[in-house]
């Protein structure tokens, strides 16, 4: 199922329209509530960024962490990301379980390790008001690799398993040709009842990353979406 749904973006002093498209997510119908429960029973990391990233276990054993569980106004929805981590080679998998309090959890999106982008991780970063749209940060990266990772923004409907993804290189369209970068500081839904992500970015290149220079098209800064 395709579509598109539109979030409105503030840049300094003029406002970019993301255009998300969104899917509906193959794993919908994936009930585990004993697994899912029992999982989370057993202790959960003490904050959801732990699950972001994810080290390579230095034992040779595989592990898996649980982030807290992330409770919808009202608390009636419920989420949380558990990783699973094996070694010789390092791979990552993320599971994001959503569920209704007191019904059981389903694994609603995955992402697997792939060759060139191993290791991957999520971060949740709130529910929407008054909604079951829930916000996921993700990042993928190759282990060894000094090159940034891939970061994606993803709201997904905790219900149906519907997954919009807001088109994030639409905040480069004033950047073109300057070989600009940007990496996610922070994002959330806006307070009002609208589903609008708003976004915080930082702007580089590898100019200012390693030489550092003032002035450059490009130097670190911070900006409203």
């Amino acid at each position: 199922m395709m579509g598109t749904m539109s979030f409105r973006a503030k840049t300094a002093s003029y406002v970019v329209v993301i255009t998300a498209t969104f899917y509906t997510a193959m794993l919908i119908y994936s009930f585990v509530p004993a697994r899912a429960e029992e999982a989370h029973a057993q202790g959960a990391a003490p904050s959801p960024r732990d699950t972001l990233f994810v080290d390579c276990p230095k034992d040779g054993k595989p592990k898996r962490i649980l982030s807290s569980v992330a409770l919808s106004e009202g608390d009636t929805w419920r989420a949380y990301v558990e990783v699973n981590v094996q070694s010789d080679p390092c791979l990552n998998t993320t599971q994001l379980w959503t569920g209704r309090t007191n019904h059981p959890y389903r694994l609603v999106f995955l992402i697997p390790p792939t060759r060139d982008l191993a290791g991957n991780g999520m971060e949740i970063l709130g529910w929407a008001r008054n909604s079951r749209m829930l916000l996921v940060k993700t990042e993928l990266w190759q282990w060894g690799s000094d090159a940034h990772g891939k970061q994606q923004l993803l709201a997904v409907d905790a219900s149906t398993g519907e997954v919009y993804e807001p088109e994030l290189e639409a905040m480069l369209q004033g950047h073109k040709g300057k070989q600009c970068e940007f990496r996610i500081s922070d994002a959330g839904f806006s307070p009002d009842k609208n589903v609008i992500i708003l976004v915080r970015a930082k702007f580089f290149s590898a100019v200012d990353v390693g030489e550092n220079r003032s002035g450059h098209a490009c130097r670190p800064t911070l900006w409203h979406c």
